[in-house]
């Protein structure tokens, strides 16, 4: 009997050690619940040396779709859900290959996706509004909208949201809809009419940057305003034109129409100094009395001389070490090269005195490549290097740079 007691005992052992850790079934798993065309982020961190695989089961009707790899020190796991689950759930195993142990298991539920809270739209006729949508998913929305009141022009997305670019060809209301795989998550109206033009709110005030070293349309970002993007509900048949109170603190110059924005002939104004003025608008279309549209206030600051700096690199589409071919023995002046490029840049006309700025050069390693105070550079070998810069202007900003030449062999040129 002791006997028969101890074999039963050691048979009950033997079964909790190798059956009950290898059971892989979804009471096992971690429940997570998914919206349909959302993603989920499964991926972790592990040893480079580490492999995972995952398989998926209970997905015959495709409710989601999983990519994972191996990549370096992390294990990618994306889930994409593509349909509701109903009782049948799709079940996401990860094991180690070295030993086929289970890491980690997962139970997908997804969920309908829901509508979309979308905002109806008004603009002019022959004019292109820029509509942005709300798209919490992955997939793109498909639109259907009526054709003859609108074109759609170009479209770009970004996490969340997607940007319609729609032109008004006549006057009318159109529902455009958004779908999805053929079923409408969210709608909103388009009316192009007749509308009167008026200046925006968030451009009641405006602060445009001011350098005394250059003319501030020349700044990529705030050096003017552009009555364009000021004025809502322009006319693409119109001309607008400004009135300045204060001349020595701002100035205009007009912008052509652009027929491929649909954007009218309208002013566009800069800085002259330091300070703030008020600019009325006017719209003037076809044989109509001019008409004022409204007044808003521009304020000029100053900004620190890098800025100019800045500007005048947005020209340079290439880098200054781009195809700077040298070869050992030669000698160079980095130094006239970023004068040139960056701080009196014709292009722009910027322009520093000598004593406005200075700068600091290094060279390592020594054997391949070295530097003197005056920025002249001397190649002595081939092999790899760096090279960097550092501009200090006189109102204390600096801009800082790094890079290598293109050595090459006297044959190569």
């Amino acid at each position: 009997m002791k006997k028969f007691i101890s074999l039963i005992i050691a048979a009950t052992v033997l079964l909790s050690v190798f059956i009950f850790p290898t059971s892989v079934n979804a009471a096992d798993a971690t429940a997570k619940t998914l919206m349909q065309y959302k993603e989920l982020n499964l991926g972790f961190k592990k040893t480079e040396e580490a492999k995972y695989e995952c398989k998926v089961e209970n997905n015959d009707d495709c409710f989601v779709k999983v990519d994972a790899n191996n990549e370096g020190d992390w294990y990618w796991l994306m889930v994409r859900s593509l349909k509701p689950t109903k009782s049948v759930k799709p079940l996401i195993t990860v094991t180690n290959t070295a030993d086929g142990s289970v890491f980690k298991k997962y139970e997908i539920t997804v969920t309908a996706a829901k509508k979309v809270k979308m905002n109806d739209v008004k603009f002019n006729v022959g004019t292109i509004r820029d509509v942005k949508v709300k798209n919490p998913y992955f997939k793109e929305y498909k639109l259907s909208y009526n054709k003859k009141l609108l074109k759609l022009t170009y479209v770009l997305g970004s996490y969340g949201y997607y940007i319609y670019s729609f032109q008004g060809l006549k006057k009318g209301t159109t529902t455009v809809k958004a779908k999805i795989g053929g079923t409408v998550y969210g709608s909103f109206k388009v009316t192009v009419g007749d509308y009167k033009a008026t200046i925006k709110k968030s451009f009641k005030k405006s602060t445009i940057k001011y350098n005394k070293h250059m003319k501030s349309y020349y700044f990529y970002d705030g050096g003017t305003v552009d009555l364009a993007d000021a004025i809502k509900n322009y006319h693409y048949d119109a001309k607008y034109t400004v009135k300045i109170k204060n001349k020595k603190i701002a100035a205009s110059r007009m912008q052509s129409k652009y027929p491929l924005n649909r954007l009218p002939k309208r002013a566009e104004v800069y800085s002259l100094k330091p300070g703030k003025t008020d600019v009325t608008v006017y719209e003037k279309r076809g044989k109509a009395k001019k008409r004022k549209v409204g007044t808003f206030t521009v304020i000029c600051k100053t900004v620190k001389d890098k800025w100019v700096f800045d500007a005048n690199m947005m020209f340079d589409n290439d880098g200054l070490f781009y195809e700077y071919f040298v070869t050992p023995g030669d000698r160079t002046s980095f130094k006239n090269t970023i004068i040139k490029r960056y701080i009196n840049n014709s292009t722009s006309g910027s322009k520093f005195k000598s004593s406005e700025y200075k700068f600091e050069f290094t060279a390592t390693p020594e054997n391949v490549v070295t530097v003197d105070k005056d920025g002249v550079f001397t190649i002595h070998d081939y092999g790899d290097h760096k090279v960097t810069y550092k501009v200090t202007f006189a109102d204390g900003s600096t801009v800082t740079g790094s890079g290598s030449f293109d050595i090459m062999p006297p044959d190569f040129f």
